[in-house]
């Protein structure tokens, strides 16, 4: 997996949030509805940018439990895991309705559907919804993956559909700019909601608002998706800081652009009334296209949050497995079919709780418990960011995040800092205002706790060890550099190569031969005597610690060394310049290089 790859991962999950939570946080924050999603966005750029340090240096497939542990302690990292095995159930949840309800669009009859059984009457929504979540379960039982082209080509439809949502929108409201400003004239829904625990003294307003910033979290689902499949990506001290990046930037442009074009062209009371497929109705409001549009979107709405669904059932399992290999949990859970080669027990296990959370029929009483399990688990992510920075001083990072200070002699990263402050306080306003989520969170805490107290204690393992966090360890990183070489170069600019580079890279010497004016004999024997040359200076390099081997290549010099440094295959492309009568020839392949691949070359002097 490359880097459209680790970037479809990341987007496939939070790229599919905006399909449910614009509706929920329009029911709530009204007019503010853009900025609940700007205050949350805070929590999720600091948030990201952590994972994509941590992840980029320890990737290893479990996320958020796998650097409390080594943060903290195994206490806190079993915690982070068990309360992100909860964000994942809400997951399949949440967009298993959010799906059903963008099929309720395109077939009506779904919502006129209703089952009842005695006192229990369940809406055709739900059942759409639980039909959907026995469907992913019967394909994750037999063990059918969802493959990386699918999701690739799944998060490419959905970029261009958004786009063409977010462009039509935007030059609805350039020709009718009052109306964006009229829509977000009131600040907060005026009515008290169901489920919100308010607080005395504060304006009602206000205080939705403050509920509809915490909700506005749902539209951030799956940060941690990139660190799930950290071990599936090809270099991730390359691709998973730059996947993260494009993810965060992406869905900010999407969740914000959207939140404003919708409020301007079709207001929030209209996204709230129809939140299971507020995206499709802002689709219907477009001009002239809105009819077609709206199938459009709503068909992809159906298809993207379906598969958002499916990471849940995914990483749930993912974790619980990476909670059993790391003795945080019982491996009797994560243990694998051997007829299908799957968890079977994890999925029943994450699948019934999805139901059972389904009956809570609102988008917004679903997400009400994610917020709770989420918010906690990020809190803990990013202290131990901080934390790991102390202990593990010596540790290889690819990449750091930003924004290191010293404040009274002590090294602090402002990023982490604020990722802590930002996600405990929304984590207090909710435990202070979700009544089901607090108590869902908090019963399944304690739960959790008590089968995490019997394991170790059953096993001879302290409680507040740090045995997994012994066990993870970051790899020995070797990045991939390209080393031409011209024919004639001697065997003693290995000396040179060791002191420009210093380790932790393997090598491929390449040297590229014209063939033009010579015999093939000639060739064969040039060929020859340049293999043994780059053979000794291959194994004289091992010998000083570098992975290395080198081929031959025939053509013209600087257009085999172009088409070779553009190649995907290498981090650096390097260069020796010389002294004497070559420098000039090989200072014109130095600059050709640098002009063509700006970052990517290192000309290295004799």
């Amino acid at each position: 997996m490359r880097l459209f790859g680790a970037f479809s991962m990341g987007y496939a999950d939070v790229g599919a949030d905006v399909y449910a939570a614009l509706g929920i946080v329009a029911l709530f924050s009204a007019g503010a509805t853009p900025l609940s999603f700007l205050i949350a966005s805070i929590v999720y750029v600091t948030t990201g940018l952590v994972y994509a340090e941590l992840s980029s240096t320890y990737p290893v497939a479990g996320g958020a439990h796998v650097f409390a542990a080594k943060g903290l302690n195994d206490l806190f990292g079993f915690i982070a895991g068990w309360l992100l095995i909860l964000s994942y159930i809400v997951d399949i949840s949440l967009f298993a309705v959010a799906s059903a309800g963008y099929l309720s669009f395109l077939i009506p009859g779904i919502r006129e559907l209703r089952l009842s059984a005695g006192p229990l009457e369940v809406p055709g929504i739900t059942l759409v919804a639980i039909a959907l979540i026995c469907l992913l379960l019967l394909i994750n039982l037999i063990g059918i993956r969802e493959s990386a082209l699918f999701t690739e080509v799944l998060v490419a439809v959905d970029l261009i559909v958004e786009t063409l949502l977010l462009s039509l929108g935007i030059l609805n409201i350039i020709r009718n700019p009052s109306s964006l400003l009229e829509g977000m004239r009131e600040f907060g829904s005026p009515e008290a909601m169901g489920g919100v625990v308010y607080l005395p003294g504060l304006d009602l307003r206000l205080q939705n608002v403050l509920y509809g910033t915490t909700i506005a979290m749902s539209s951030f689902i799956g940060i941690e998706s990139i660190a799930q499949a950290s071990e599936e990506i090809k270099r991730p001290y390359r691709w998973i800081p730059l996947a993260t990046k494009m993810s965060i930037i992406s869905v900010l442009i999407y969740v914000l652009g959207l939140s404003f074009v919708s409020i301007g062209n079709v207001g929030w009371r209209t996204l709230a009334e129809n939140r299971e497929m507020s995206l499709a109705v802002l689709a219907l409001s477009l001009p002239l296209i809105g009819r077609y549009a709206s199938i459009i979107v709503a068909f992809t709405g159906f298809l993207v949050t379906l598969a958002s669904s499916n990471t849940g059932v995914v990483g749930a399992s993912r974790v619980l497995y990476s909670m059993g290999k790391f003795k945080l949990m019982p491996s009797y859970l994560s243990s694998v079919s051997r007829r299908f080669r799957t968890p079977i027990r994890t999925i029943l296990l994450v699948g019934i709780i999805s139901m059972i959370l389904s009956f809570l029929r609102e988008l917004e009483r679903i997400a009400d418990v994610y917020t709770v399990a989420a918010l906690i688990s990020y809190l803990l992510v990013n202290y131990s960011l901080m934390r790991i920075r102390k202990l593990e001083t010596r540790a290889f990072r690819p990449w750091r995040v930003p924004g290191d200070v010293r404040i009274l002699g002590r090294e602090l990263n402002l990023v982490a800092l604020i990722g802590v402050s930002s996600t405990a306080s929304l984590l207090a306003l909710v435990l202070l205002m979700h009544e089901v989520g607090r108590v869902v969170g908090l019963v399944w805490l304690a739960a959790g706790l008590i089968i995490y107290a019997a394991y170790r204690r059953a096993a001879g393992m302290g409680l507040l060890g740090r045995i997994s966090a012994e066990a993870i360890k970051p790899p020995e990183y070797r990045r991939e550099a390209l080393v031409l070489l011209r024919p004639y170069e001697s065997e003693d600019v290995v000396e040179d190569i060791k002191r420009g580079l210093k380790g932790r890279y393997r090598l491929h010497l390449v040297t590229v031969l014209d063939p033009s004016g010579l015999r093939a004999d000639e060739l064969i024997e040039m060929k020859e005597a340049v293999g043994r040359s780059l053979r000794a200076m291959a194994r004289e390099l091992e010998e000083g610690g570098f992975d290395a081997d080198y081929r031959v290549d025939f053509g013209d010099p600087a257009e085999v060394a172009l088409s070779l440094a553009s190649s995907d295959l290498f981090d650096f492309v390097i260069v020796i310049v010389g002294k004497g009568s070559r420098k000039l020839e090989e200072a014109g392949v130095a600059r050709l290089l640098m002009s063509r691949l700006p970052g990517k070359v290192m000309a290295l002097r004799r």
